[in-house]
């Protein structure tokens, strides 16, 4: 089996070269990034050959292509992929919106892909744990409405930004000013800021505007009413969310949570019962980096009828929200060996 990664060197790349070892031991991969360069990655190095070579000719052919680009490099290499014969699954933004393409939170929708399915797009970092919390709720209780506000790591602007904030911390901290003085007004370290990249006329930022529509086409669902605010917080990996969700029916507390904890119902859930919220952190997720972790489900006293409840979402950006996920909608392809990793 041949894999190609576009993006190799960057933080998602290097964690789909992990992912891969688990599920295809003895895959060989093709590695790719801006120019020709060597990676070293846990103790193994590995040649990285600029992405423009795919144009050439004599080009590899392969099963199996991972895209962790920018939305202009995703456009120009994914066709590229596919007329070399793989299955391409792209991480960018770029075929999120196609209707012709399948946009797939494992465990939610994965269903969707069979071997007639070449191009499968990866939602947003974001999407992917909510999603998994909502769908079993949604099977039992209906779905009307998500109001959800996100906490997001700096990794998930990549890896030059998270060197950047990593530096800027040790230096800033290192000052003991109570009240952050040395920190950029505007930066990361020290921080919490809008996420506001692409703000349109609606008001809402492009981080925004995909949580609401990959949500609704993730769950077939295109007049959900789903509303979005985004920050980035002074936090390496792990990205957190709380979430007011209104069904259409009234929930049981105890039976939601029962759904949560069971992995047939909720697959890729870590259920953490208690309103306190004990083991819901942005750390905690860094350690249990394939899973969602769900919990302080607690009903919305505005809601006289209980068909409102908030809920707690934390995931891996890096690995749940970005590379397991791409590696489980690749399962449904190509088997794997570590079922961890396999889409049901």
């Amino acid at each position: 089996m041949r894999i190609c990664i576009l993006g190799a060197t960057g933080l998602v790349g290097r964690e789909t070269i992990t992912l891969i070892a688990r599920a295809w031991p003895g895959a060989t991969l093709a590695l790719f990034a801006s120019r020709d360069q060597e990676l070293t990655l846990d103790g193994k190095s590995y040649e990285v050959l600029g992405a423009s070579r795919l144009e050439a000719q004599d080009a590899p052919r392969g099963d199996l292509a991972f895209v962790a680009l920018d939305d202009e490099h995703s456009k120009r290499y994914v066709p590229r992929l596919l007329e070399l014969g793989y299955r391409v699954i792209d991480k960018s933004n770029t075929y999120r919106t196609d209707p012709k393409v399948p946009l797939v939170a494992a465990g939610v929708n994965s269903s969707i892909i069979d071997d007639s399915v070449r191009l499968v797009a990866n939602p947003n970092c974001t999407t992917i744990p909510l999603t998994l919390a909502l769908s079993p709720l949604r099977r039992e209780f209906g779905l009307s409405a998500v109001t959800v506000s996100t906490y997001q790591a700096v990794s998930g602007a990549g890896i030059a930004a998270l060197d950047a904030f990593l530096a800027d911390a040790r230096d800033g901290y290192q000052a003991l000013d109570r009240l952050g003085g040395p920190f950029k007004l505007s930066g990361y370290a020290g921080n919490v800021v809008p996420h506001n990249g692409g703000t349109d006329e609606s008001g809402f930022s492009s981080e925004e505007r995909k949580l609401i529509f990959e949500s609704r086409k993730i769950l077939a669902m295109p007049e959900l009413g789903v509303s979005a605010q985004c920050c980035r917080v002074a936090v390496a990996v792990g990205h957190y969310e709380n979430a007011w969700v209104t069904f259409e029916r009234p929930v049981d507390l105890e039976r939601a949570a029962s759904l949560l904890s069971d992995p047939a119902q909720a697959p890729y859930v870590k259920y953490l019962p208690g309103a306190a919220g004990e083991g819901l952190s942005a750390l905690h997720c860094v350690q249990d980096r394939d899973r969602a972790l769900v919990g302080r489900i607690r009903p919305d006293a505005r809601d006289r009828d209980r068909k409102t409840v908030c809920i707690t979402v934390v995931g891996d950006n890096l690995r749940l929200g970005a590379a397991t996920n791409a590696v489980r909608i690749a399962t449904r392809w190509f088997k794997s060996a570590d079922q961890d990793l396999q889409a049901p």
